[in-house]
């Protein structure tokens, strides 16, 4: 028997929302994050406790992937990789604007495109350098504001995109692998990564006898209430991570791309109506830019 035809056209779409729902879930995940380091839990414990909470509840409904993840090397890589995105991007959104954090994140398209060239041999024709110049040229239009955001600010959020492009690189290098596999790796990569960071910075810290302050400061001094909105932050993740893993295995990378630039929107909106964030005109017209170069290699994919 067959489906209605309503229901058939509502699946077919299926894939469009689940990554509309990721665009949506990271566009606006800066609300509780902000809101557990108003309660003493920074924003980079409060990144490793989502993520090494996540990676328990996947290793306890499949045991045994852990072991599967010790045979692809390239797959830790990955992983790695990951880890540094969220770790800079979330970084950057404890110390900085959340709009101008999202916008730079998002010269991801540079990176990937020079990344693409120098692992994967994909052709870097003029075409792509207009793109590369357009993108480049928004981000010194940003930069070039005067704003709030620190410098260090600035060079986490390019930072976090730079690594996401070389956590793409390697996802595309390991379609084989079992997207359980992957979501594994990138849960514990997210975790350990800020762990290490934090890790070290008492270690400085406590060597050289300061207060490391800011997103290094103890967890221990944080509010019952920033802990027990880690597990409802680790169930978005996961979400998420599903919702892109589902969406993006079912459509072109090019539809993928293009519905995911959507969490600039979702970011942009959210800022304006909780803090009464509004777009200056350089943000505007740099920001501009940046989209544009973002579509444009998006509905013109390099050729190898």
């Amino acid at each position: 028997m067959r489906a209605p035809a309503g229901m058939m056209r509502i699946m077919s779409h299926l894939p469009h929302l689940a990554l509309v729902l990721n665009a949506f879930i990271w566009g606006v995940s800066w609300v509780p994050f902000k809101w557990m380091e108003s309660l003493g839990l920074s924003i980079l414990w409060a990144t490793t406790a989502s993520y090494l909470l996540s990676s328990l509840a996947l290793i306890a409904l499949r045991p045994a992937v852990f072991k599967s993840l010790l045979s692809p090397q390239s797959i830790w890589w990955m992983g790695l990789f990951y880890g540094l995105t969220n770790t800079c991007f979330n970084w950057a959104l404890a110390l900085g604007d959340v709009v101008r954090v999202v916008l730079l994140f998002y010269l991801m398209p540079v990176w990937a495109a020079i990344f693409s060239r120098w692992l994967l041999n994909e052709r870097l024709n003029a075409e792509a350098l207009a793109r590369l110049a357009l993108a480049l040229a928004g981000a010194a239009v940003v930069l070039g504001q005067p704003g709030e955001q620190s410098g260090f600010a600035d060079a986490l959020s390019i930072a976090g995109g730079l690594f996401f492009a070389l956590a793409n690189v390697h996802l595309r290098r390991l379609e084989h692998a079992q997207a359980v596999q992957r979501t594994m790796a990138m849960f514990i990569g997210s975790g350990l990564v800020p762990l290490f960071f934090l890790l070290g910075a008492a270690l400085v810290a406590w060597g050289y006898g300061v207060d490391p302050g800011g997103a290094m400061r103890s967890p221990l001094a944080a509010e019952a209430w920033a802990w027990l909105a880690v597990p409802l932050v680790a169930v978005a993740l996961g979400l998420a991570n599903f919702s892109l893993q589902f969406g993006g295995s079912r459509l072109p990378t090019q539809v993928t791309s293009l519905i995911m630039l959507s969490e600039i929107v979702f970011a942009t909106v959210s800022a304006a109506i909780i803090l009464g964030k509004s777009l200056s005109v350089a943000e505007m017209i740099g920001g501009a830019c940046i989209v544009l170069a973002a579509v444009w290699a998006t509905l013109r994919p390099p050729k190898h």
